[in-house]
């Protein structure tokens, strides 16, 4: 962001208390930072803030305490897209590429693994390990218990992205790539459905179930009641990829493409607006909403205390003149901007899934990238692509259909019409013979 935006954003902070004077700031301050060897891509951190789970792309679960220290590291075969500690911080769930979830025990050991048909994209621990949700690239959300039984899966229409559950197990939220939020009780009782605006990329009960969030890959947060009904709806710059209620949804992170991380209150007010410099691919809060957690783009995993500003009627505040420097700053990333022919094919960028056609991908490092398109009907397309710095590299795929077993124009099938002539021949014959 450059200067003149910056000064820009903060008359507008100023303008907005002054007009609604109803809503509470908060300011957030930074405690640790922790860099992994990869984009992050799930955070999770217990109801009390002293356990931080983080993967990504190093394909590492690591677990970080209250300060940001390594507590311990597991490895996994390909990317770990998700993760998440129980509230009560005594177990560790993860998702990953490898097709696998996977549960520990708080000190790192190994409780169980479990080989899912397809990517795993999403999981969510509840009751000290007692339930595990988890979601896949095979279009179903799995509920399965302490150890490792599946006590029952469900199908969406297409990729199951997020999951999240409520600490005593009761509900069980699901984001799915059919643009849809899904909300199932401890039984799978499928308790409703929602249409949402792009695929649900994030979901997150809050800890005393009354509601539901959600954000989408268009850009958009949702707030839901427990019954399914939209409270509110709030829009950003970029896809949102994660959300996160705390109790009583008092406070509702999310993290966005677009760099930023905001926190709303239960009327879906911000109260909260920060930038990592990086697009956010994940967010956690405490259940009580004072402690949030980032991870990004660049790697690293971010920790803030959120403290309420409290207003005062002193002397108004004098705010300096904006300064006169508006040099961008130099690029150090690239984008690809991804279509196809047919469009709504599914993007994936070295084995990960990162939307849908067309998509923008921004934030990339330099080098090469393998780009697969999958869609249901044609033939997989993939090609290897350089990204540079400060450059969009514009990706187009046609897709070829599958082919179609070849039938007569009439649509019967050749052998059948042959069969039908040789039949049809020998009755001619034998007329003839007859007389």
């Amino acid at each position: 962001m450059t200067q003149k935006k910056q000064w820009a954003t903060v008359f507008l902070a100023v303008a907005l208390s002054l007009l609604c004077g109803m809503v509470v700031a908060e300011e957030a301050s930074l405690d640790w930072i922790y860099e992994t060897e990869g984009t992050v891509r799930g955070v999770s951190i217990s109801a009390d803030g002293g356990a931080v789970a983080a993967g990504g792309d190093d394909g590492k679960v690591t677990l970080l305490g209250r300060e940001g220290e390594v507590l311990w590291e597991k490895k996994a075969q390909a990317s770990v897209n998700s993760v998440s500690v129980a509230p009560n911080g005594s177990a560790v769930g993860a998702a990953s590429s490898d097709n696998h979830v996977y549960l520990y025990d708080i000190d790192g050991e190994a409780r169980w693994s479990y080989l899912l048909p397809g990517r795993g994209f999403a999981v969510a621990v509840a009751d000290g390990g007692a339930y595990v949700a988890a979601g896949s690239s095979d279009d179903r959300v799995y509920l399965f218990d302490g150890e490792r039984k599946i006590l029952w899966k469900s199908v969406t229409g297409d990729d199951v992205l997020s999951t999240s559950i409520t600490p005593n197990g009761s509900l069980i939220a699901a984001g799915s790539a059919d643009d849809r939020v899904y909300l199932f009780d401890t039984s799978g009782k499928l308790l409703w459905s929602r249409g949402v605006f792009g695929d649900a990329l994030g979901v997150s009960c809050s800890p005393d179930g009354r509601y539901i969030a959600a954000g989408t890959s268009e850009g958009r947060a949702y707030l839901f009641s427990r019954d399914g009904e939209i409270l509110w709806e709030f829009r950003t710059g970029g896809s949102v990829t994660s959300v996160s209620a705390a109790d009583g949804a008092r406070s509702v992170g999310t993290g966005s493409l677009d760099k930023t991380f905001s926190v709303l209150d239960q009327n879906g007010q911000t109260t909260l607006t920060g930038e990592t410099g990086a697009a956010i691919r994940a967010v956690a809060l405490t259940s009580d909403g004072l402690t949030l957690v980032t991870g990004s783009g660049d790697s690293m995993v971010r920790a803030y205390t959120i403290a309420t500003v409290e207003p005062t009627e002193k002397t108004p505040t004098t705010i300096p003149p904006p300064p006169t420097t508006t040099e961008e700053p130099t690029p150090t990333t690239g984008a690809l901007a991804i279509s196809s022919n047919p469009p709504g094919a599914a993007v994936y960028m070295d084995n990960l899934l990162v939307g849908k056609t067309p998509v923008t991908v921004p934030d990339l490092e330099p080098g090469n990238y393998t780009v697969s398109l999958e869609l249901e009907g044609y033939e997989t397309w993939s090609g290897e692509f350089l990204v540079q710095t400060g450059t969009t590299v514009m990706v187009n795929g046609t897709l070829t259909a599958h082919p179609e077993t070849t039938q007569t124009q009439a649509g019967t099938p050749f052998p059948i019409i042959a069969f039908l002539g040789t039949v049809l021949a020998a009755a001619i014959i034998g007329l003839k013979k007859e007389h």
